[in-house]
């Protein structure tokens, strides 16, 4: 009993350190560029505000 929890113990960390990117680069990771992780820039210039008019019911 004590051998099967040691050796699912050591797996479970296997299967971690590959999500993790300790073994190469993660499968979440492939493929990907600096570039796509970069947010896109919003324009704030695209935005009008003007005065607000309440609407009394």
């Amino acid at each position: 009993m004590r051998a099967i929890f040691i050796i699912l113990l050591l797996i479970n960390l296997g299967v971690f350190g590959v999500g993790q990117g300790w073994f190469g680069t993660p499968r979440a990771e492939a493929g990907r560029t600096a570039t796509n992780r970069l947010p896109i820039p919003l324009n704030a210039d695209a935005a009008k505000l003007g005065p607000v008019q309440l609407q009394s019911r």
